[in-house]
């Protein structure tokens, strides 16, 4: 698949070969940001919206975190589901990392009624995005059509502006939230990590966001 054509491309994706894809537009992103001299916060933000941080598309950005960090990148990431445990901690490990005078990941928890019916979607700086399945299936599992925009900053806008609408209405995530990585923690059976925390996190009732296009 190639990312460096100027159109829209929307093709059936199947699930062994995702988070490639995704591994390509996101280096192919940072790949063009080293090169641009005074990037501005819009130039260097990334916004995902993800099932879970198990997705393919959310694997593939934690994996080129550190090469971000370099170039300054931002992060804004909503998990509508937050297990694996796991997988969050490396994402929290990321939130307490700072980027100048802000943290490289800010993260929430997108768990507002009807977001299933939603698309997983991201967005690099102001014209690359891509929107992926409905987050009512596993993209780990199945086979889909998805959607990479390239050098198309009136779909980017869009998908921002959808993203925002999420955003707003999404619980920021506290380190009482967080799993925390300790021997003691390690011993605990899994289901018992999956509990949420006391006074865990509550969604906003009745809101629904729709990030169809």
């Amino acid at each position: 698949m190639s990312f460096f054509d100027n159109a829209r491309q929307s093709r059936f994706v199947r699930h062994q070969e995702k988070q490639e894809n995704m591994s390509r537009l996101a280096g192919f992103f940072l790949d063009r940001l080293s090169v641009q001299e005074s990037a501005t916060l819009e130039q260097r933000t990334v916004t995902l919206i993800a099932r879970s941080p198990a997705s393919p598309v959310a694997r593939s950005m934690l994996s080129v975190a550190r090469e971000a960090k370099a170039l300054s990148v931002r992060f804004q990431v909503a998990f509508c589901h937050l297990e694996p445990t796991d997988l969050v901690a490396d994402w929290s490990e990321l939130r307490d990392d700072v980027v100048g005078t802000a943290p490289l990941a800010e993260l929430r928890w997108a768990r507002l009624a009807g977001l299933t019916d939603a698309h997983e979607q991201m967005v690099l700086g102001l014209a690359l995005s891509w929107h992926g399945d409905s987050m009512r299936r596993d993209p780990e599992t199945r086979d889909a059509f998805e959607t990479f925009e390239t050098f198309n900053t009136e779909a980017a806008r869009r998908a921002s502006a959808a993203f925002k609408g999420l955003w707003c209405r999404a619980t920021p995530l506290s380190p009482s939230h967080l799993p925390v990585r300790s021997k003691v923690a390690e011993l605990l059976p899994h289901d018992v990590l999956a509990q949420p925390a006391p006074g865990g996190l509550e969604g906003s009732n009745g809101a629904t966001v729709n990030t169809r296009h």
